[in-house]
């Protein structure tokens, strides 16, 4: 194993609950004490980090209301120099039906500043929004549909759509940086875990939810979604499992290939801990090139005419394939809480609950990096 330099750097009286690279050597941090009495100020950051990764410093920052929530979410446009994020508004201002809480900041060395919002969680205002507890207790809730944050922020690889998903399990693709609505906005019937944008052309949207991947194209210029496929958990021996996270590779020739975490919903007996696992998912059978009979054209037609989805003639899968598991790896006794994949596609990185972080090879799965944090 390779134990590999790190140079904590404490940020005291402000909690970080998102960051992001604005490029090399700058650092976004989004944190704060939300709308509580702690005098916590809540605040978006750019910093800039040495090439060793030693040293830290402060270029500027934007102090946000203490009326509002923390960012608890972000992504970066580099090219624009944009910050986007999630902050819900004032209690007042979402009883009013006015909580723009997807946020557009333009940023430089000297300033940050808001640009516009938009307002994607539809639902009213009731007692369950997380006001009277801090960020840390929010994602901590026992009922996750009554917190109602925007909870992942993911822009497509050309900068053009965000998607953003919601603690009521809610998915709004919008246009950026207008924020205007790109698709309707849809609901997932369970618990929504990651987004990720990937696919040839960047045009493909995989949306996790604990009980199933789906996976969505988006066409150039088009103004819905349509669903390709929807994979469900692989079996582990005899213990059921649950999606954690999700993410395309974004090495071009294997554009298709999903990098996924499972954790396991109960120890295996009485004891042992809570197995999680890597899984990376590709295609594995191709389309089929053979014509319909004239038996399916008639199957179809008469579907068709009763008003049902034609299931031979309209397969959303037909003109991809079929997913399937191509290889996947045991990594940790303790559920998985965190997840990513490099830039170039070569490593997968997680954390999980007992605080240790692992770094794997995407192709292989074999382990370069394990370390136990204190």
């Amino acid at each position: 194993m390779t134990r590999t330099a790190h140079h904590p750097h404490p940020t005291p009286s402000f909690p970080v609950y998102c960051l992001d690279w604005a490029d090399d050597a700058k650092l976004v941090l989004g944190g704060g004490g939300g709308a509580t009495r702690s005098g916590i100020q809540n605040k978006l950051k750019l910093c800039k980090v040495s090439k060793d990764g030693k040293d830290l410093s402060y270029l500027t920052e934007l102090a946000l209301s203490n009326d509002e929530d923390a960012p608890m979410t972000m992504a970066i446009d580099k090219e624009t120099k944009s910050i986007i994020t999630g902050i819900n508004a004032s209690s007042s201002a979402v009883q009013a039906g006015n909580n723009d809480h997807c946020r557009v900041y333009s940023f430089s060395d000297n300033r940050i500043e808001l640009v516009r919002g938009r307002k994607t969680i539809e639902a009213d205002w009731s007692d369950d929004y997380p006001y009277q507890v801090g960020p840390s207790k929010i994602l901590a809730a026992v009922n996750h549909a009554d917190r109602k944050i925007q909870k992942f922020t993911v822009l497509s690889p050309s900068s053009k759509l965000l998607a953003v998903g919601s603690t009521d399990d809610r998915v709004s693709i919008l246009h950026f940086p207008s924020l205007e609505p790109a698709v309707p906005a849809f609901s997932t019937d369970s618990e929504l875990v990651d987004l990720d944008w990937g696919g040839p052309g960047g045009e493909w949207l995989t949306v996790a939810t604990t009980r199933a991947l789906l996976l969505y194209q988006h066409s150039s210029g088009g103004t819905a979604l349509t669903l390709k496929q929807t994979i469900y958990p692989p079996s582990f021996d005899i213990v059921p499992a649950t999606f954690r996270s999700a993410r395309f590779s974004p090495n071009p020739s294997t554009s298709l290939n999903i990098h996924a975490v499972l954790n396991s919903t109960k120890s295996a007996k009485r004891g042992a801990g809570r197995k999680a696992w890597v899984c990376a998912f590709g295609v594995v059978a191709r389309p089929s090139q053979a014509k319909l009979t004239e038996e399916e054209k008639a199957t179809a037609k008469n579907e068709e005419e009763k008003g049902k989805e034609k299931e031979i003639a309209s397969d959303p899968q037909e003109d991809v394939g079929k997913w399937d598991v191509l290889i996947k790896r045991e990594v940790a006794g303790k559920p998985v809480t965190v997840f990513d994949v490099s830039s170039d596609g070569r490593l997968l990185s997680y954390g999980c609950s007992d605080l240790s972080i692992g770094i794997l090879d995407s192709k292989t799965l074999a382990v370069s990096i394990s370390q136990l944090l204190n």
